[in-house]
């Protein structure tokens, strides 16, 4: 029966071990690193406590390094999901068992919600700073004209993707996104490069993965399969290669 192979393969969310800092439970909830969250409960009076064990700030803290930008995601999602933040620790207190399946699956959201917020501010800046060394690079070979900003492009799939510069030259695009090294970038580019289309299946679009920071092996690997990884002190040659090839 299907329902047993779904049942086997979520087996191990079912686990409840007995820990020093109460009950840990294992949630379907992840962080950016695809670890999963921890829940713990431990009895207080007639009730129950409920915490991430201070998941959420490690999990921000290893993308992050920011305890600014993790405050305000810390605040912004206890408000959201009616969680308490003490001691870095995302918390909420129930009066019976009544309410634990809500108070264990509010603090797993709040805690995953904290983490990505966290990686989301750290891409959106790194990849900001990156995607203005790429409009100076561009206007210096192809000029201002050329270029389009968040240029909207309609996927194969009808889901409209917004990339960082859409570069026309000679009845030739070219789609540039700017990309960093973390799981929500690299995830996110692949997935609009991926259903933009293939360069070898249309000759007339190109596309760069723009990086100035080292990438892990297999987010390279996985990039390459959709665009051309190009580091940015490399842009400018990469663009003008095409060019030129257009012109031909």
């Amino acid at each position: 029966m299907i329902c047993d192979d779904v049942r086997a393969a979520l087996s191990s969310f079912d686990l409840c071990v007995e820990t020093d800092e109460g009950a840990r439970v294992s949630t379907h909830c992840l962080y950016p690193s695809f670890s999963t969250v921890h829940v713990y409960v431990a009895k207080l009076g007639d009730g129950y406590h409920i915490h991430d064990g201070g998941g959420a700030y490690r999990s921000a803290w290893n993308h992050a390094c920011d305890d600014a930008v993790i405050g305000r995601a810390m605040l912004r999602h206890s408000l959201k999901f009616r969680v308490a933040v003490r001691n870095s620790t995302l918390v909420v207190d129930v009066p019976s068992a009544d309410w634990l399946k809500s108070a264990v699956l509010a603090v797993a959201n709040a805690s995953s919600a904290v983490a990505y917020a966290a990686v989301e501010h750290v891409v959106a800046t790194t990849e900001n700073r990156l995607k203005d060394r790429i409009f100076n690079t561009l206007r210096t070979v192809v000029g201002e004209k050329a270029i389009g900003r968040s240029f909207d492009v309609i996927g194969r799939s009808g889901k409209i993707h917004e990339f960082d510069f859409g570069v026309k030259y000679d009845g030739s695009l070219l789609l540039i996104d700017a990309v960093s090294p973390h799981h929500v970038s690299v995830s996110a580019k692949y997935v609009a490069f991926a259903d933009a289309g293939a360069n070898d299946n249309d000759g007339s679009l190109s596309k760069f993965a723009v990086f100035d920071r080292e990438l892990d092996r297999s987010d390279v690997s996985l990039l390459q399969q959709v665009a051309d990884l190009v580091p940015i002190r490399s842009l400018d040659l990469g663009v003008k290669r095409l060019v030129n090839y257009a012109s031909l």
